[in-house]
């Protein structure tokens, strides 16, 4: 197998990446050139990538490194094997089989397991035969498929639907398309091809490495909830730099904690390249808008965050303070209250909400959120002083 790193083309379509080396003619192919090669069983056993048929099977299993490039290896096959005569279909073909005796095959077909990618839906068009639609498992790179297309076609409406970001406070959808429109490498996108992808061992989590316009290098992580696969990030480069981001985030933050301005927002203007939609890159942001006493830029990136992950507490917590800090108890409420949903251990952000409503004159909102924080926490100094002092 050729290195991921490598950017060299396929020696036979000289347009895809080359990502193995063929020992049957000794050149660099892509995945799709390879399934048109191998799909005659004709490979050698030195081979990782030589399909291999169990004897209980009547399709051979083939080794992918993303899900497109197993089901392109299934659908070839196919292709194929349903003209080619065969002792399981009484030394007939299963294309001929299916116009003698449909109900034969059925028969015959339906003692065999097939894999959960396998496209059953398709081997019944291929043959003619009826069948039910199955229910479509989506996979993360269907998912990254969707969002790159909705890209090529200028319809950054509808990217956010992909992602995890669901909340209704005001601006959030329209911020999170205007930083997407604005990345770049999204700019310039016209077509994309699957490298690899790959899962967590609790399969909770996948990393889809893709390449743009046969060149550039991209990757998405995804997470998996409720069913269905979510767009989380994407990475300007290969599958390392996911790897790479807990320690640059360890930079930044002791950059910041340490009042070194410069070099806190040189680290995060470069770090927005290869993590251009970062929550946590904004958030760093803002916090170097503080740092420069500049609150008004430092909100308008603690927003940016926001949009980019609806579920990252620290930025609402931050706002709500600002606001709180300019006396405009409306926007501290909204701001605290959204913290307080998202995170309701939070017994701090719950606090500042209380403050807030009682700048309001809202005292009776603000004594029952101390009276219950002092329930989950009876330690919990500033509800208990506020609860002496208004209660």
């Amino acid at each position: 197998m050729l290195s991921l790193s490598r950017k060299d083309r396929c020696k036979k379509c000289h347009n895809e990446r080359a990502l193995r080396l063929c020992p049957k003619i000794n050149k660099g192919l892509c995945w799709k050139c390879c399934n048109e090669i191998r799909i005659d069983m004709q490979c050698p056993s030195s081979c990782p990538y030589t399909p291999k048929l169990a004897e209980d099977s009547l399709f051979p299993s083939f080794k992918a490194d993303n899900n497109h490039e197993a089901v392109d290896a299934m659908k070839s096959y196919i292709n194929v094997w349903i003209s080619k005569d065969s002792p399981a279909f009484d030394g007939t073909s299963p294309k001929k089989l299916s116009q003698i005796d449909a109900g034969k095959l059925l028969s015959i077909l339906s003692e065999y397991q097939y894999p959960g990618n396998f496209p059953i839906e398709y081997l019944m068009e291929k043959l003619g035969l009826p069948h039910e639609s199955e229910s479509y498992i989506q996979t993360a790179e269907d998912v990254v498929a969707q969002y790159l297309d909705h890209i090529i076609s200028l319809d950054f409406g509808n990217l956010r639907a992909l992602t995890m970001n669901d909340s209704p406070l005001d601006d959030l959808e329209k911020r999170y398309e205007r930083i997407i429109r604005n990345i770049p490498y999204y700019k310039k996108l016209k077509k994309y091809s699957f490298i690899h992808s790959g899962m967590t061992e609790d399969r909770s989590q996948s990393i889809v490495f893709v390449e743009f316009n046969y060149r550039d290098e991209y990757c998405f992580v995804l997470r998996y909830e409720d069913g269905s696969w979510f767009i989380r990030q994407s990475l300007n480069g290969n599958p390392s730099l996911y790897f790479k981001q807990n320690d640059l985030h360890q930079k930044i933050a002791t950059f910041l904690a340490n009042a070194d301005d410069q070099r806190a927002y040189d680290e995060i203007t470069e770090a927005l390249r290869s993590y251009p939609d970062s929550a946590d890159l904004y958030y760093y942001k803002a916090l170097y808008w503080l740092l420069v006493k500049q609150p008004e830029k430092s909100k308008e990136d603690l927003r940016n965050a926001i949009a980019l992950d609806n579920y990252f507490a620290p930025p609402y917590m931050h706002l709500g303070l600002l606001y709180l800090n300019d006396k405009d108890y409306k926007q501290a409420k909204l701001w605290f209250a959204a913290c307080v949903k998202i995170a309701p251990d939070d017994l701090n952000a719950a606090n500042n909400l209380a403050i807030a409503h009682l700048a309001l004159g809202e005292k009776a909102d603000a004594i029952k959120i101390w009276k219950d924080i002092c329930s989950k926490d009876p330690n919990h100094e500033m509800a208990k002083k506020n609860l002496e002092i208004y209660g």
